[in-house]
Formats: structure tokens, sequence, C-alpha cells
């Protein structure tokens, strides 16, 4: 089945308590297992950074920059552009990583604007399937590789072939959300296997 982005309308409350207001991208859950699920993403537009997950706080900052967040928004049509979640640090086998906002689904790569950042840019994401757990928490550095681990572990066990070079971290509430109501996600790229002639 296929999952839509959520929009939600409710109060600044809401978020405390771990509602997600934004618009998220689309999704098809291909199975589901006991500890993951694996999903299959279209083709979306995101800005992206290089990041820290130590200290990715400017990051974040010059990301919602771009989109209008802090007041006028830093891009060639200075066009404010509505948030969306999650909020996506990807960390390759060298720890150094990147963070991205996905667009909202109207915007496509010929009509994002240009970021006014010369260190932030514009990328198309291809459909892709990935292996996703869902947590709740702060999301450090600590859990996430022990969840990381399991993840690959539970993969391996399941004998599905994934991109071991890569992952990402999803967070979809901001910092203010209660760490127990928090959505996190911890996703890993499924190698597809070439169909056969």
């Amino acid at each position: 089945h296929v999952h839509l982005g959520r929009r939600f309308l409710t109060t600044s409350m809401g978020t405390v308590a771990g509602s997600i207001n934004e618009e998220t991208p689309k999704y098809t859950v291909v199975a589901k297992k006991d500890h993951f699920e694996i999903r299959k993403y279209g083709t979306r537009v995101a800005v992206e950074i290089a990041a820290d997950r130590k200290a990715d706080g400017s990051s974040f900052r010059a990301l919602a920059q771009y989109i209008g967040v802090f007041g006028s928004p830093a891009n060639m049509k200075k066009q404010k552009i509505a948030m969306t979640a999650p909020v996506v640090t990807e960390t390759d086998l060298k720890n150094s990583g990147k963070m991205q906002f996905i667009l909202p689904e109207k915007i496509k790569m010929q009509d994002a604007p240009i970021p006014a950042n010369q260190n932030i840019k514009l990328v198309e994401l291809p459909p892709s399937t990935l292996a996703v757990v869902t947590f709740s928490g702060m999301a450090d550095e600590t859990d996430v590789a022990q969840r990381l681990a399991k993840l690959k572990a539970a993969l391996s066990e399941e004998k599905i072939t994934f991109d071991s070079s890569r992952w990402m971290l999803y967070r979809y509430n901001p910092p203010w959300t209660l760490p127990m109501a928090r959505t996190n996600e911890i996703a890993v790229p499924i190698v597809q296997k070439p169909t056969p002639k």
C-alpha cells in the first residue's frame, strides 16, 4: 500500500508531543519484517550541504535559510518553500556526510530555485528501495550505531543485499519534541538484482 505524504493541522503543542505537520515523501511498503520494512521511494528533489553528524546545527541553519525559515529565503528567486520532514543526514564509510531537506513534491528539479549559498546544491534523488527501521528517542550517535548494526545484521540474515557504503538517518521532529515522542528512522539502500533478460 502507498503511504502518502502526511499533513496535519496542529498547534506547536502538538509538535512537542510528536505530531508531524510537514509534508513527507510518498513511498510504497514492499515488505514488512519483524524489525524493519522495505520501502520504494520515487524521484525526489533535495537541497544538500556537507554535514558533520557531531555538529550539524550550522548545516541545518544553512538549509533552513535557503527555504526562508529565518526571514528572506536565501535562494535566487527569493521563494519561500515549505519545510518538509524528515531532515536527512547521509553518512558514508569515511564518516563524511551531508544533510538534505527534501523539497515539497510539487517542486521539480527544473523549477527549484538556485541556492544563494554556494555550499548548498540541488540534487535529484533517483527512485530507490530502502530498508528502514523506525524508533523514538534522541537518535544520539551510540544509539544510532547500535540500531544500524542490528539492521545490517537483520538484512544479512534475510539474505537481502544492501549497499554497506552509506546509510541515512531521518529525523522527523523539531528539537523541542519530547524524546519519547520523536520519530527517527535509519535507512539503508537495497541493491536491486538485475532483471534476467
